[in-house]
């Protein structure tokens, strides 16, 4: 079977049917015609590419258009790569390498120095220069051992039904976000799917519950959460699955988390993808019973390197040399000066010796603080020709808080 076999298009409405089906196949998974319907609303059809042989659809890939938010600077775009997949007739024989560059290649063209995926196998998308640098953490909390540190009043939480969450939510999560980085931003398509609740997709839990704190213009705090029951000899022991908490002060984020954890019927209450840094990790009084732990990474590449260094913000000015080695990118592959001052960063390709030297994987992983330089130097994925080049740099990379995007595309 030869590459030239395969032809890579992109798709229109007619044509996504049966690109979710190809998609849904790899995957082993089916949506029902209303759920094709839904997943159109946010597919953006001219960043879909299907790869055809004979006219069957082999391989798929996509991407969202959104914007990232980052430490002490505006949001900037960000490529959110999803729905890749390739037949299993198909691997091997350089397709989703093709795709791959052209998503990227089209990102750079769209000006988005960033792109994103959440990887189902990690290793093939370190080959493509993604590396895991938003991490994310998950929490079992046991109701019996739920004491918080600190049991202050609690602010009035109250629930609402889907369609005041649609009106009330965003702006919380727009707030929110500008405080963590890493974070990506929703239109009203994205926000209809987060809400969105079909009784399919329920898996035996029941409906999901919109939770939120504060008065409309001053909203603090909201949390999207379902029950999911079960009785021992009629003794009920349900467990609370949060899907999102998002809270702006640490008052909202107590009562949010209070509300949830004493949900009726319940007495577990479980999270994924929190922030690593998630204060109910601390505000629990027993951390032995709640085990705090990793989830997936969202995985990050530099499509275009000196946008990407550039558009985020400092808090420590330093002059250091990088060389990078991205071979799937070869715009980025070089030595770069990356000098800060007063907290603004520029970054053109020099000559010469550098300071520290590394993959573009690796300076995906730590370009947002999400993961120190120091841990990937002791790995020795990172290494440097000057004594302090590795503190320096972990200093400069350094922010306040971790990284988080924790909703999948």
């Amino acid at each position: 079977m030869a590459e030239n076999d395969v032809d890579l298009d992109r798709i229109d409405a007619a044509g996504y049917p049966a690109f979710l089906a190809a998609f849904d196949e790899v995957f082993g998974q089916s949506h029902a015609d209303d759920e094709v319907e839904r997943s159109k609303r946010t597919a953006e059809f001219d960043r879909f590419l299907a790869a055809r042989r004979a006219g069957q659809v082999v391989g798929t890939a996509g991407a969202f258009s959104f914007d990232i938010s980052l430490p002490w600077a505006p949001a900037a775009g960000c490529a959110g790569m999803t729905m890749v997949s390739v037949r299993a007739d198909h691997r091997r024989r350089g397709l989703l390498t093709r795709m791959m560059s052209q998503l990227l290649d089209d990102a750079e063209q769209r000006g988005e120095p960033f792109a994103a995926l959440w990887a189902s196998e990690g290793p093939i998308y370190g080959r493509y220069g993604f590396g895991p640098g938003i991490p994310t953490g998950t929490i079992r909390i046991e109701r019996d051992h739920a004491r918080f540190r600190s049991e202050t009043v609690m602010g009035e939480v109250e629930l609402v039904d889907a369609e005041e969450a649609a009106h009330r939510f965003p702006a919380i999560h727009d707030a929110a976000r500008r405080h963590r980085h890493g974070t990506m931003s929703r239109n009203d398509a994205w926000w209809a799917r987060e809400l969105a609740d079909p009784p399919e997709r329920r898996g035996g839990a029941g409906a999901k519950r919109y939770a939120i704190i504060g008065d409309r213009g001053n909203d603090r705090g909201y949390a999207i959460h379902r029950l999911r029951p079960r009785w021992d000899e009629g003794v009920p022991r349900g467990t609370v699955e949060v899907q999102e908490l998002v809270a702006t002060d640490a008052d909202a984020h107590r009562s949010l988390w209070r509300f949830v954890i004493d949900t009726d019927l319940a007495s577990v209450t479980t999270a994924g993808s929190l922030p690593v840094d998630d204060p109910i990790a601390v505000l629990l009084e027993d951390p032995v019973r709640n085990r705090p732990s990793l989830g997936w990474p969202v995985y990050l590449r530099l499509v275009d390197l000196p946008a990407a260094v550039m558009s985020r913000g400092y808090r420590t000015d330093d002059t250091l040399t990088l060389r990078v080695h991205d071979r799937f990118r070869p715009r980025n592959d070089g030595t770069w000066r990356v000098a800060v001052v007063d907290g603004v960063a520029s970054c053109e390709a020099v000559g010469g010796p550098a300071d520290l030297e590394l993959d573009a994987t690796s300076l995906a992983t730590i370009a947002l603080g999400g993961v120190r330089v120091t841990s990937l130097a002791a790995a020795g994925v990172v290494t440097a020709s000057t004594p302090d080049a590795v503190p320096r740099l972990e200093r400069l990379l350094a922010t306040d808080v971790a990284p988080w995007h924790g909703s999948m595309f």
